[in-house]
Order: C-alpha cells, then sequence, then structure tokens
C-alpha cells in the first residue's frame, strides 16, 4: 500500500475509545471479549428470551449501482419483493435531488405492506427533502407504512474538499437531523469510517444524538476494515450511544469479508445491518442480507437477534430481484445459487446420502430448496444407486457397475440428472444382458 494512503488510515479501532465507556464491571468496552461458554460447534443452545433483540436489516441496492439506474417499474418490482420477504427496511435513494428516486417515492405509495422506505439526504439537502417528505406524508394511502430519513455525513476531514457545509460538518448534520426530526424518523449514517478522525467523529455522533437520531450506521464504504476493527468501532459508537439507540453495520465487500465484518459488529453490539440482497451495489457490493438473515436464524447463540424475514421465500426473491436488475448472482453464490444445495463430488455424496449433517450444515427445506446430488465426472456409484432405487428399479451390482461405466464414459455425463435418460440407460444395457459397452 502505498505510504500516503495508508497515513491517511488514521483510526486505530482497537485503541481509540480508550476511555469512552466502560462495561457494568468496570473493564473498557473495547476490551470486553463477546464469548458464550458452552455453545456446541453443531448443537447451540438458545439464548434466554430476555436477550433476544430485535434485529433491523435494511437493504440498500435501489440506492447504488444498478438498482439506483434502473427504471421506476424495475424498482418497484424489487421494493415488492423485499416487502414480501419481510426486510424491514429500504434505501430509496435521493429524492431531494435524484427526480428519478423522488418518482420513485411516489410512485411506490400503496404498494408495500411493511417495509419502511428510507430516503437519503447530504446534510445540505435536508430542508428540501422535508418539504418532499410533508408533502409525502399528505398525500400517503391508508396504511401506508412510514418513510424515514438517512442523513449521510463523513468523519474524515481529508474527504471535505469541494463539499458544500464543510466548515462547519458538525452543526451542519445536527441541523440536518433537526429539520427532519419531527417529519419521520432519522438515521444518520457515517461513511469512509475507516479513515475517520475521533474526535470529529465523537462529535458528530454527539450532535445526530441531540437532535434526536434513531440509529447510527458505521459505513465502511471502502471495504478495508477487518473484522476486528469492526467490532472496536460498534463498541466505539454503543459506548457513545447507550443502550436505546440503534447501532447498524454497513460494510462493503471490497476484501471479501463484509459478512465476517456484519457478524463481528453484531458480537460487539449492533442490532442492524444495512446491505441488500444477492450482496448487490457498487465494485466488489454490499454485504449479502441472505447470508446475514440465516446466520441470525441459525447462530442465535452469537447473535441474540431475531427478524421476520421469511427464509422459505429468499431464494426465488434474490432470483427475482437479480433478474429485475440484470445481475448474475453466480450458481455459487452462498443461500442463493443454483448450486448451494448440489454436490456432484462423489465422496460428499456418499456422505450426504447417509448423513447429511455431514457436509450440509443448512437445511434447504429452510430455504424453499431440495438437496440436488448431482450426476457428473466426479459421481461415484452411490448416486446412481440412490437414483435408481427412488426409480422403483430393482438392480444387481454388476449391473450398477455397467450403468457407471456407462455414465462415465458419456461425453455428457450431466444429462443423466434428468432422471428418464437414466433409467433409459439402464433398460437399453439392461435389452443387451448388461454387458457394459
Amino acid at each position: 500500500m502505498p505510504m500516503a494512503q495508508d497515513a491517511r488510515h488514521k483510526v486505530s479501532w482497537t485503541t481509540v475509545g480508550e476511555g469512552l465507556g466502560h462495561d457494568r464491571g468496570g473493564q473498557p468496552a473495547l476490551m470486553i471479549k463477546h464469548a458464550r461458554a458452552g455453545v456446541d460447534d453443531m448443537h447451540h443452545d438458545l439464548p434466554q428470551a430476555s436477550r433476544m433483540r430485535d434485529a433491523w436489516l435494511v437493504d440498500a441496492a435501489l440506492a447504488d449501482g444498478r438498482g439506483a439506474m434502473a427504471s421506476t417499474q424495475c424498482r418497484q418490482q424489487v421494493l415488492v419483493r423485499l416487502d414480501r420477504l419481510g426486510v424491514h427496511a429500504a434505501v430509496i435513494g435521493y429524492p431531494a435531488v435524484r427526480p428519478a428516486d423522488r418518482a420513485l417515492l411516489a410512485e411506490s405509495r400503496g404498494i408495500c405492506r411493511q417495509i419502511i422506505r428510507i430516503c437519503a439526504t447530504a446534510p445540505e439537502d435536508a430542508e428540501a427533502l422535508a418539504g418532499i417528505l410533508r408533502d409525502t406524508a399528505a398525500t400517503a394511502a391508508a396504511g401506508d407504512p412510514p418513510v424515514d430519513a438517512l442523513v449521510e455525513c463523513n468523519a474524515d476531514p481529508a474527504l471535505d474538499r469541494g463539499v458544500a457545509g464543510a466548515a462547519d460538518p458538525v452543526g451542519g448534520l445536527g441541523h440536518a437531523v433537526a429539520v427532519l426530526r419531527g417529519i419521520a424518523q432519522v438515521h444518520v449514517v457515517f461513511a469512509a469510517l475507516a479513515t475517520a478522525a475521533p474526535d470529529r467523529l465523537r462529535a458528530m455522533v454527539q450532535a445526530a444524538l441531540l437532535n434526536g437520531a434513531r440509529s447510527l450506521i458505521l459505513a465502511d464504504t471502502t471495504g478495508r476494515m477487518l473484522p476486528v476493527e469492526t467490532a472496536a468501532a460498534v463498541a466505539v459508537l454503543r459506548s457513545l450511544a447507550g443502550p436505546d439507540v440503534a447501532v447498524i453495520a454497513a460494510p462493503a465487500d471490497d476484501l471479501g469479508l463484509a459478512t465476517a465484518n456484519a457478524l463481528a459488529a453484531i458480537g460487539a453490539g449492533a442490532t442492524g445491518v444495512m446491505g441488500a440482497i444477492g450482496g448487490l451495489g457498487e465494485r466488489a457490493g454490499l454485504v449479502a442480507l441472505e447470508e446475514i438473515a440465516t446466520a441470525i436464524r441459525y447462530r442465535p447463540d452469537h447473535t441474540c437477534l431475531v427478524h421476520d424475514i421469511d427464509l422459505a421465500l429468499m431464494s426465488e426473491a434474490g432470483q427475482d430481484i437479480a433478474a429485475a436488475l440484470a445481475v448474475d448472482l453466480g450458481r455459487n453464490k452462498a443461500v442463493l445459487g443454483d448450486y448451494v444445495f448440489g454436490t456432484a463430488a462423489g465422496l460428499h455424496q456418499h456422505g450426504l446420502l447417509n448423513h447429511p449433517i455431514t457436509y450440509e450444515y443448512l437445511d434447504p427445506a429452510d430455504f424453499g430448496r431440495e438437496r440436488r446430488i448431482l450426476i457428473g465426472r466426479h459421481s461415484g456409484r452411490a448416486v446412481l444407486r440412490s437414483r435408481l432405487t427412488e426409480a422403483g428399479i430393482n438392480f444387481a451390482p454388476d449391473q450398477l457397475e455397467a450403468v457407471y461405466q456407462a455414465v462415465m464414459r458419456s461425453p455428457d455425463p450431466e444429462r443423466f440428472n434428468d432422471n428418464a435418460d437414466l433409467v433409459a440407460l439402464y433398460r437399453q444395457l439392461a435389452a443387451h444382458d448388461i454387458q457394459g459397452a
């Protein structure tokens, strides 16, 4: 890394919180280890109900990358899918400065059952957004979920050049939150967290809280932070904000650590994550919300969180959203990929057929999916035995061997994933007294 760039990494998140807060036992907040003793790796002890908290899972795909550039109709489709899925909130863009986002805000009236639409703004555009939100409230359909506001700011003075309001960023943030607070719930996102100046960050957090911000969002917009740094940053904000203000992590995935960073944030006290279904977004994308939702559901021993997302709808919703935004998720994409609950390796297939937990931690049925034992170049006899048995065929060991050899010799063994083709092969060989070739 060039020295000039490295020098701008002013924050050592493992030390910046010294003196900011202490836990009930008197230990520095940043030194707390969130270990949960006695939890087995596979069979997890559930926390007491009193310890469980509601997770805030926010999708920001409509304000970032292709989601921001799509047609209003496509963006409405995405919003409806997120609503049906049970995502808590969605950032729909910057209505104060983008006509397309203003159109989405207006035309999405009455189409959502529960999802909160969040309108983002820079501090200098807060008054314009306030006017738009007043008009939206006056024409809201009966039963419409609320519309919230999100004020974006940065705690890195090096990014102030050419930015309106840079002369008094703390005062500008406080004014923006105050202007919007009487109209909507206000969230504040701190961008470029990795290069934040500690004193400025403290001052901006205090200004946001004094003027009524509902939540603080830590955005690692460059994706450079490590999980230990993210956990320390969350601990700092938690110590400043107290227990009643939500702290939300918004990691980017440039280093491939977004999910690890989000879970580290939750372990350190964050109660929400802002990302996108499918990890959609600019560059390497945002943290994948389906991975966070799954981790919360499968690892309550770590997260102590609950959510209302319907995992059984996740795969279909993810594919629909990707199609609407013309994005390919990839067949190996965790949770959503076409191949994620399938295997074509003989050793894995044998293990799955005998004891699924050997290689399958996530239950496909939880996601409206089925386990797929695929026939391919590296498959073994176990999958063929299983498939032929399911088709109601009784066969001798030499007959199974003949089918296996024929499949392996085929230029396209994958075509025998169609049971009709596999049964036809068996019958063809049987008609020739199972002689192999």
